[in-house]
């Protein structure tokens, strides 16, 4: 057993069994024969950081590794980096000097510890960074050596074999003796996300040369051409093959936090007007999809992505990668109705009566939605307000993240609007315990993580959910309906088909 009592804040149990897998090279015992490789997929909250962190530090002091290299998110880097609140500073010992290197455009560094003489030398950086750069990857790659651990933070990252982030980790893991992969959702559309992440870990692990040989193994081929998998079989055997090298514990089983209550439905309903804009559209949509029958599901996506625009009060501006520039210019967003928004305010202004601490989360998929409410709501003065979105500048993010983390957040009432998809991975917002989505994400991952920031280590309320649906003058289901049944589900809507939408919204 590795000694961690030098662990500055206690393990707990399950922690424990983690840290150690991490640290032990292999275990013939369990069926683990290839070494130096690791994959814990413990659930969002549970501690898969820490367990890393200190996992490296026991092994840079048995002379194992001198060097750690930590690709994640562009969202999640600084929840490593940030020399305050970043989990390396609140987990490095005091007893293991390192030296801390964030590797961006602009290069920052920080050190710990007393480090004139060796230290663990760690370097922070993000998948989006390094990928499809030669330069970026080659000055990564001068850190590699066989005394290398690489950490793969938020692996759903490199779940995509045709990636070009995939094929540069790949580049880096070839050169480093030892790897860790970090995910608490290692699988959310179908077990074709576990390939990469194995073949990552080890390629004999799977067994399988390459995707198409694993495809050709394991899933039921259909659809069109037959091109498109339609199920899978043989599951124990690719569960029996991956069993050995991954942990995966749930937080109801290895930690003391309250329950998550069941979501709740809050009701905006639209008026004549907006109900009339929106059937327009919904009808011209579903005519669209079935006379473009080659139209591609992502096309379809957005498409249907306006409706859910106009539930949340406002219409243009829409940016994805999937929409097509040359057909469809991005125009600026106009307003076009505040349902969902008056009836948000209401219910705050109702809370903050109620509890005077009030502390609120409120996750968006709409910029235009997130940077309405955040100014009405700074306008109102009742409440001290952040905002967690892309394209801020890092002090705004850093004081945002302030404002719900359990050991800076003011007293008095605390509302943080944010973007979901850039806020849902690696933070702890746990000060605030309600939670409410004023419009959701297709991404299950999205949603999953998201929910799981505040409900984590620090927690000592019962979390509450709430989704706010629109819904027609009579009590019509529109989008919001079938996006927030399909998630509760456990449904991925980036997965879903053409003809699913065209299906979906008729049955509005």
């Amino acid at each position: 057993m590795t000694d961690l009592s030098q662990a500055r804040i206690p393990l707990y149990n399950h922690q424990i069994v983690g840290t150690e897998s991490l640290i032990r090279w292999d275990n013939q015992e369990a069926g683990r024969v290839f070494g130096g490789c690791f994959g814990l997929f413990d659930e969002m909250g549970a501690g898969k950081t820490k367990q890393a962190i200190d996992a490296a530090q026991a092994l840079y002091q048995q002379g194992e590794i001198d060097t750690v290299l930590v690709v994640a998110p562009s969202s999640v880097r600084p929840v490593w980096f940030d020399q305050e609140l970043g989990e390396l500073a609140k987990h490095l010992w005091l007893s293991c000097p390192s030296i801390v290197t964030e590797y961006r455009p602009k290069i920052r560094q920080w050190h710990h510890g007393k480090t004139a003489g060796p230290a663990l030398v760690w370097i922070i950086t993000n998948y989006e960074f390094i990928r499809g750069n030669e330069d970026r990857l080659e000055y990564m790659e001068s850190f590699c050596t066989k005394k290398t651990l690489l950490v793969l933070d938020e692996s759903s990252a490199i779940k995509s074999h045709r990636a070009k982030q995939t094929k540069a980790c790949y580049r880096l893991r070839k050169k480093c003796g030892r790897i860790v992969i970090l995910n608490g959702t290692p699988v959310s559309n179908s077990p074709a996300d576990l390939y990469s992440q194995m073949h990552m870990l080890h390629p004999k692990i799977l067994d399988c040369k390459n995707f198409f040989i694993f495809r050709a193994k394991y899933a039921v081929m259909g659809g069109f051409m037959k091109k498109q998998v339609v199920s899978w079989n043989n599951l124990e055997e690719i569960q029996q093959k991956v069993a050995p090298y991954v942990l995966r514990r749930l937080k109801i089983d290895c930690l003391d936090l309250p329950p998550k209550l069941p979501p709740v439905i809050l009701t905006a309903t639209l008026t004549k007007e907006t109900w009339k804009l929106y059937k327009e559209l919904r009808d011209e949509l579903c005519a669209w999809l079935d006379q473009q029958t080659v139209v591609s599901t992502p096309q379809a996506a957005v498409k249907a992505m306006r409706l859910a625009q106009i539930t949340s009060g406002f219409l243009g501006g829409l940016q994805t990668q999937y929409e097509d520039e040359e057909e469809h210019e991005a125009t600026p967003p106009r307003e076009i109705s505040r349902e969902k928004l008056d009836l948000l305010l209401e219910w705050i202004d109702e809370q903050i009566v109620i509890d005077p601490n009030f502390k609120l989360l409120v996750w968006s998929r709409f910029r235009p939605e997130v940077g309405r409410l955040s100014q009405i709501l700074i306008e109102k003065k009742q409440a001290t307000i952040g905002l967690i979105w892309g394209g801020q500048k890092r002090e705004e993010r850093g004081e945002s993240l302030r404002l719900l983390d359990p050991r800076t957040t003011p007293p008095g009432p605390v509302i943080v609007c944010g973007i979901s998809a850039a806020g849902a991975m690696g933070l702890n917002l746990a000060a605030a315990h309600d939670v409410v989505y004023i419009s959701n994400s297709y991404s299950l991952m999205t949603r999953l993580q998201s929910m799981d920031r505040v409900h984590r280590p620090g927690q000592v309320f019962p979390v509450s959910y709430f989704d706010i649906v629109a819904t027609g003058p009579s009590g019509q289901k529109t989008v919001d309906h079938l996006v927030v049944k399909a998630l509760r589900t456990k449904e991925d809507l980036a997965t879903w088909t053409t003809k699913a939408w065209v299906q979906a919204l008729r049955e509005e």
